[in-house]
Formats: C-alpha cells, sequence, structure tokens
C-alpha cells in the first residue's frame, strides 16, 4: 500500500510540474476494490459502475457526474462530461485499474499519455 502510496503522489507531483490537469486519483483492484484515492476523490462503492465503463458500457455517472465513454477499455479510456465537467481517464494495469479525473481545461488524450507511462510501475502491486 506504500508503494502505491507513493506512486500517486509521484503522478501527482509530476502532472502539476507538467501542467497535466489531474485534480484527483485512485487505483481500484481488478475486482473493483477501492485501494487507494487522493483525498478529494470519493469513489467508494463505485467500483462496479468503473468495472462496467472497463467492460464497454457507453455512458456512467460517477458523484452525479454523467460521461461519455470513450476509448478501447483494453488499452484505456476517456469519459468526457457531458456539462463540461471535465474527463475521467481510466487505465489497466496488471491488478487493476487507474482512475483519474482531469479538469475541463485538460487535454485528455495528453493526460492519458502521460498516465500510461505510470501504469507499468502499477503493474503487479495489487
Amino acid at each position: 500500500m506504500t508503494e502505491i502510496k507513493g506512486i500517486i503522489d509521484d503522478i501527482g507531483i509530476s502532472a502539476l510540474e507538467n501542467d497535466i490537469k489531474i485534480a484527483a486519483l485512485a487505483i481500484l483492484s481488478d475486482s473493483g476494490k477501492l485501494i487507494h484515492q487522493t483525498e478529494n476523490f470519493d469513489l467508494k462503492n463505485q467500483g462496479s459502475i468503473l468495472l462496467n465503463a472497463m467492460k464497454g458500457k457507453k455512458t456512467l455517472t460517477l458523484n452525479n457526474i454523467e460521461f461519455i465513454i470513450q476509448g478501447n477499455p483494453s488499452e484505456g479510456i476517456i469519459g468526457t462530461s457531458k456539462a463540461g465537467m471535465g474527463y475521467l481517464i481510466i487505465l489497466p494495469f496488471q491488478g487493476g485499474l487507474l482512475v483519474s479525473y482531469a479538469l475541463p481545461q485538460a487535454d485528455p488524450t495528453k493526460a492519458s499519455a502521460f498516465l500510461k507511462s505510470y501504469t507499468v510501475r502499477l503493474d503487479g502491486k495489487i
């Protein structure tokens, strides 16, 4: 758990330094169990919703924000808020999912590519 928290901290610092505009992060197991989340993210009891998105569902509502899902679940998906409230980026890794909320001003493709570099560090940690 300490190692996962360290990786999340590294992502946050690097995102800030590189102006990626990531506001919140979480790690879920591949069964949907919440492993870790930043203090400003509340994904408790949301695991099944996120797993359904990774199974091909085209929309999801998370914390009262509806997202339209695009992308290939095996490589990662980007949810765009219908109300312009930002982006949900979900990337799989061996054993779980890296979930991120990016601000409306973010470039979701750039943020996804940035986060993918960290999924390798998360592989097998859960």
